[in-house]
């Protein structure tokens, strides 16, 4: 096992520097900083970027804004989930609205909302519209995929509504949620920034991509892209850990 993990991390350092040295060749060849900048100036561009005054703040406008979002979108999603999955005529009632609501261009959603709404809210919406069908669909998922032979058994053995539902249900919907939590909050970080870069709150990771765009700085839209990479693979991480110790 420990032989499998070491050669994991080999195979993913080797496709790190694989993509660095892709990038320093690119710089090379194409000679135009504004382009692509050096992996080194990009490098420079993000020690400035973490040791200003503001990061801090400016990453935590931010991660509030994708955990509240998620926080909604997961709540709400599980509760008309849940109610959709065992009582079908709420699910054709929602059908509708969830066909919308997957069928929306993201770039509709995101202009929508800054219509509607404030900029500081704004990217919370973008992201509660965009990951609630996601969630919603993969709890109907969950209560689908219990398999018929379990639930005949339970009413053989007489156990209760509670039971069938704690014992066979619940751990089906948790298995699903779990293996769309990653991905879904990271889309949720994705579109919330992309959100950001056009609301134009006066405190985010998307207003400081557009200051940086604005100045032609692009080893400083390059830094932030990282930054951001680095919270997704944050994410990624808290995740696998709650999976792990959920598992436990």
């Amino acid at each position: 096992m420990k032989i499998a993990i070491s050669q994991n991390r080999l195979y993913t350092m080797i496709s790190i520097v694989s993509i660095i040295v892709l990038w320093k060749f690119l710089y090379v060849l194409l000679d135009n900083p504004i382009m692509i900048p050096s992996p080194e100036v990009t490098a420079l561009e993000f020690i400035k970027i973490i040791k200003s005054q503001n990061f801090i703040i400016i990453v935590t406008a931010t991660l509030t804004r994708v955990i509240i979002g998620f926080l909604i979108s997961f709540i709400s999603a599980l509760i008309l989930g849940i109610l959709s999955g065992f009582f079908k005529p709420i699910y054709y009632l929602l059908r509708p609205i969830i066909v919308i609501q997957k069928a929306t261009p993201t770039m509709a959603i995101i202009l929508l909302a800054i219509i509607w709404l404030k900029s500081e809210l704004a990217p919370i919406l973008v992201g509660f519209l965009i990951i609630f069908p996601i969630i919603y669909s993969t709890v109907i998922q969950g209560i689908d995929s219990v398999d018929v032979k379990l639930i005949e058994m339970a009413k053989v053995y007489k156990l209760s509504r509670s039971a069938v539902m704690k014992n066979i249900y619940i751990p089906s919907i948790k298995s699903s949620l779990m293996s769309v939590a990653s991905s879904t909050i990271g889309l949720n970080l994705k579109v919330i920034i992309a959100a950001e870069v056009l609301s134009q709150p006066s405190v985010s990771i998307g207003t400081s991509f557009q200051i940086e765009k604005s100045n032609l700085n692009t080893a400083g839209v390059f830094a932030w892209a990282l930054i951001t990479i680095i919270i997704a693979g944050g994410f990624d991480f808290i995740i696998k850990l709650l999976k792990s110790h959920m598992k436990n």
